[in-house]
């Protein structure tokens, strides 16, 4: 048996912890060190944890001075001895073959991997399973540029590292909270891994991905100002990514707008575009009509692509029935491109730069 170790960062998480740590605790594969960090709560986040973990010795409570979500999970990864990591936020849950399904893509494919990621189903407060806005895709392989560009969506409740890695890069950066741009931390060390070594899938939906109106995600300005800084941070740490790679990135944040323009905040989304605009006119008016066709076409088509377990509890769906429809509005020419970048990446030595190619 393989020892995973299980980080459950929690900050005034009573509403949905219990929930979350019996969905670790019950996993098919039991040998586990499960760690919750209470990031500094002033709720009864840290006594329930302890009387929801009562019994069981696999489950360590932690406690810090409210510090963020990234000092939260580095807090446990500095302290466990487990070959493999995986993350659980507070509000999430997991499958109970999530982590069995996972180990035997790890060990399965040909070549080690970085990191091992499954597919989710986003859920609502009462765990059942709501219409997923974004597209589960497949991005195994030697693929940096296709993540960047793509703006590729997992969440860290889906991560699997070998533990070695995560801590390679000093585990989740908390300067993008000390910078008040919280959010794109998993993205950021996703992203860091990808230019090491290859990403492996599980193609199942093995996590519940809580969607609420205190979801640090519905933050909308403030998760495409992470994204960006993200994915500016992984083009300084590989200097080999093409420039376009990068600008195609950035400019597919412009979709936070359109989530902001429905949330009625047109002041904030029309700044948002702002700073796209002044940075990347070309690259960002593209996007934007990519993904007004993408939506358009999307309202056609979705029946033939509807999840079946729509409005089921989460535990009740199908990990297996989630549609995979690949990348949102690539055109093919991009798609051939990012093929072409990361191929060339996966073989190039660091005094190849030239050989990448240079526009999409």
């Amino acid at each position: 048996m393989t020892r995973v170790c299980v980080i459950i960062p929690a900050y005034n998480a009573v509403a949905t912890l219990a929930r979350t740590m019996v969905s670790a605790m019950a996993q098919t594969h039991r040998d586990l060190e499960i760690y919750v960090v209470d990031d500094g709560s002033t709720d009864r986040t840290f006594d329930l944890a302890h009387d929801v973990a009562a019994g069981d010795p696999r489950v360590t409570i932690l406690r810090q001075d409210n510090a963020g979500v990234a000092a939260a999970r580095n807090h446990a990864l500095a302290r466990t001895k487990c070959a493999v990591t995986t993350w659980l936020d507070a509000d999430d849950l997991w499958h109970p073959t999530k982590i069995e399904r996972q180990l035997a893509t790890l060990r399965a494919v040909p070549e080690p991997p970085s990191f091992v990621y499954s597919g989710y189903r986003l859920i609502d407060d009462t765990d059942r399973v709501i219409p997923n806005f974004r597209t589960l895709a497949d991005v195994s392989g030697h693929t940096p540029c296709r993540q960047i560009a793509t703006n590729f969506f997992s969440n860290i409740s889906s991560i699997m590292i070998p533990t070695h890695l995560a801590r390679k890069f000093g585990g989740h950066d908390p300067r993008l909270r000390e910078w008040g741009i919280q959010g794109a931390e998993d993205l950021l060390l996703q992203l860091q891994l990808s230019t090491i070594g290859p990403a492996a899938c599980c193609r199942e939906a093995l996590v519940g991905y809580r969607m609420h109106q205190q979801n640090m995600s519905l933050g909308y300005g403030r998760a495409a100002r992470s994204n960006v800084r993200a994915i500016n941070l992984v083009g300084e740490l590989e200097p080999r990514i093409p420039a376009w790679v990068l600008k195609l990135g950035r400019a597919r944040t412009a979709g936070y707008a359109l989530h902001m323009l429905r949330q009625r905040d047109t002041s904030g989304a029309l700044r948002l575009l702002a700073e796209l605009f002044r940075e990347q006119p070309g690259y960002t008016v593209l996007t934007l009509l990519l993904i007004l066709r993408w939506q358009l076409q999307d309202a056609k088509v979705a029946k033939g692509f509807a999840d079946p377990d729509i409005g089921k509890r989460f535990s009740e769906a199908d990990p297996g029935t989630a549609p995979w429809r690949g990348h949102m509005i690539l055109t093919r020419r991009h798609d051939r491109a990012l093929d072409q970048a990361d191929r060339i990446l996966a073989t190039s030595g660091s005094g190849d730069v030239c050989c990448l190619p240079q526009t999409a």
